[in-house]
């Protein structure tokens, strides 16, 4: 069961002036989040997510909520770590900068590349970020016996990703199941995407620039299995040859310069809306493949 629609009067707010009590969180999470099927656990890590925007006494409380008994938050130099765990599973919450406003967004697109350190290139700040929390949360990894899940929304989704490559690299016995992740920009070229085999659902908002950034004509590309909301707020999740199609309007788009009007697809409230929206459309379905455990 879920709660009512989410309650904040402006989602352009920052969320760091807002309390748990703006909010009607969704997920009723009891048990393992393996037994929740593959939306109910998206929907979870994107609150989870969001609350980790909230001021931490905040953070904390809504934890205890969807059912987590323990937590720390691990600080880092430009992204920190909200390290949530019950008896069966523990999350890693990546909180990077709130980007609130366009101009922000499209800044993303000056950023450089450098060498991954295993194969192919990454984004030169979304590396330095991984660099800055990867020792601590090694430290963490390596006394983990739970099931181990990560995600993020924004730059945090982007260190996220970094970080459960590198976990998936490392020689670390506790290994991801999964990433989640929402309004990640690209993190890595083709060449880094093909070397990391990460079960990554990666969630992007219908007119969210973030995304988009950088181009794919740098070079870069995403990973994962995309759960695209539409114009109308369904799942689209193409494969094969839709895919294929779906990469060259993509490419089109950029060759004519896009304009990005609006910023709002890419806050963190708006993608909880959307994932709650798609995960009731899709219960409704008595076919529907997003309805079983794993995917």
């Amino acid at each position: 069961m879920v709660s009512s629609e989410i309650q904040l009067p402006d989602k352009n707010a920052s969320l760091d002036t807002k309390t748990s009590g703006d909010f009607f969180f969704k997920s009723q999470h009891q048990g393992p989040i393996s037994e929740l099927s593959v939306l109910r656990r998206s929907l979870l890590f994107c609150e989870m997510a969001l609350a980790s925007y909230l001021p931490l006494n905040d953070a904390n409380s809504i934890a205890g909520k969807l059912g987590f008994t323990d937590g720390k938050v691990v600080p880092g130099g430009s992204v920190d770590v909200f390290w949530f765990q019950n008896e069966f599973d523990a999350v890693m919450v990546f909180r990077g900068k709130e980007i609130r406003e366009l101009n922000q967004a499209i800044e993303l697109q000056d950023l450089h590349s450098t060498m991954a350190g295993t194969k192919g290139c990454v984004i030169n700040d979304f590396k330095a970020m991984a660099d800055g929390i990867w020792p601590v949360v090694e430290s963490e990894l390596e006394a983990n016996d739970r099931n181990l899940w990560f995600c993020g929304h924004s730059l945090g989704a982007a260190a996220a990703t970094l970080c459960a490559s590198r976990c998936v690299l490392s020689f670390i016995k506790s290994q991801p199941k999964e990433l989640h992740t929402f309004g990640c920009p690209r993190v890595g070229n083709r060449e880094y995407l093909k070397h990391v085999k990460l079960k990554h659902f990666r969630w992007v908002n219908y007119q969210d620039p973030v995304p988009q950034i950088p181009e794919m004509r740098s070079g870069f590309d995403h990973g994962g299995t995309e759960m695209c909301v539409d114009r109308f707020g369904r799942l689209e999740s193409p494969r094969g040859v839709r895919r294929f199609i779906r990469r060259l309007k993509t490419r089109a788009t950029e060759l004519g310069n896009p304009i990005w009007t609006a910023i709002e697809p890419h806050l963190a409230p708006s993608y909880v809306d959307s994932v709650f929206n798609i995960v009731r459309s899709e219960e409704a379905k008595a076919d529907s493949p997003w309805n079983a455990t794993r995917y």
